[in-house]
């Protein structure tokens, strides 16, 4: 019994399972009689020759590592092939944006009155009947654009230049005048309105009631007759104002009055009629009023006026500079 006691703990000890105590027993034991050593060794030796190699051990981190990269790219090349519905239609309508974007730009900066029947002054006034009869006079280097069948919700026209218009009234379809900064809407009535490139935009109404509005801004007040409107572009407001000037639209009748007006104002009158520059030597002589009326006069007829009535001679300094000199009235 003691013999197979040992004999355990020997087993126990090939195997690295024995307590530090059974290997003190043991080695005692075996200290005791050489016959127990050499059995033993005997053992130990059959031991190493019968165990089994030891099986490397897996290496389970490894090997998900591998498998949740196979999966990821499984999932990768699945998502690559699938193209869900809506995604191609959002790519389809995007298209079609860009391309109805792109035709509204074209058409804006290349063709900005396409479908419209344009009509352009030139170096000459001409008149216009429009689709529903309203009458237009274009002063000179002016274009109005305008739909020829009127056939909208309103009667849509667009100018640049000056205009006088005379509107058939129509309730049911309001007029619009739109020029770079302003929209003017009417029934039917009569107006000037002055819209050049760079400057500012004017309103003069003769008869009837005229909303006039910017464009930019909220800016927008009704003009009746005897009142005039301007438009600041630069601040975007309106300046609304009592109708003063009996020359708002003179290049349509061609009559120029004048009723004890300044010689200053009444140069800035023909400046703007006759497209010329007159400068006053003096700036006195810009206080001398003047009363008189010219029908269809050429400005060489004009200015002899001016200086039989005002004593003061013009000097023609190039072919828009006129100068005006002299002592002027006392």
């Amino acid at each position: 019994m003691e013999s197979n006691y040992y004999w355990d703990i020997a087993a126990k000890s090939l195997e690295g399972k024995a307590t530090p105590a059974e290997e003190k027993a043991l080695r005692h034991w075996l200290a005791q009689d050489p016959a127990h050593e050499a059995q033993y060794k005997l053992q130990q030796q059959l031991w190493h020759l019968t165990t089994p190699a030891t099986a490397p051990a897996p290496d389970t981190d490894a090997a998900w590592q591998k498998i949740r990269s196979r999966l990821q790219q499984s999932s990768q090349v699945k998502e690559a092939n699938v193209i869900p519905l809506y995604r191609q239609v959002l790519r389809v309508a995007a298209s079609v944006a860009i391309l109805i974007g792109l035709a509204w730009v074209i058409k804006l900066y290349f063709f900005p009155f396409y479908g419209m029947q344009v009509v352009a002054s030139g170096n000459k006034q001409i008149t216009v009947i429009l689709p529903d009869s309203s009458r237009v006079w274009l002063n000179k280097e002016s274009t109005l654009a305008y739909d020829p069948d009127f056939d909208g919700r309103q009667r849509e026209v667009y100018l640049k230049g000056e205009a006088f218009f005379e509107v058939t009234r129509n309730p049911q379809h309001p007029f619009v005048i739109e020029t770079e900064a302003t929209k003017t809407q009417v029934l039917g009535t009569s107006f000037n309105l002055r819209a050049y490139p760079g400057a500012e935009v004017e309103l003069a109404v003769a008869t009837g009631r005229v909303a006039f509005t910017a464009i930019n801004g909220a800016a927008r007040v009704i003009v009746t007759p005897g009142y005039a409107a301007t438009l600041n572009t630069q601040q975007n407001s309106i300046r609304k104002y009592s109708l003063t000037d009996k020359n708002a639209w003179a290049w349509k009748t061609h009559e120029l009055q004048f009723n004890g007006e300044p010689l200053q104002e009444v140069l800035a009158v023909l400046e703007r009629y006759y497209h010329v520059k007159l400068e006053l030597q003096s700036p006195a002589v810009g206080n001398c009023r003047f009363t008189g009326t010219f029908r269809g006069d050429n400005l060489q007829e004009v200015l002899q006026v001016l200086e039989v009535s005002l004593q003061v001679r013009s000097t023609k300094q190039n072919d828009h500079t006129y100068i005006l000199a002299g002592e002027g009235c006392r």
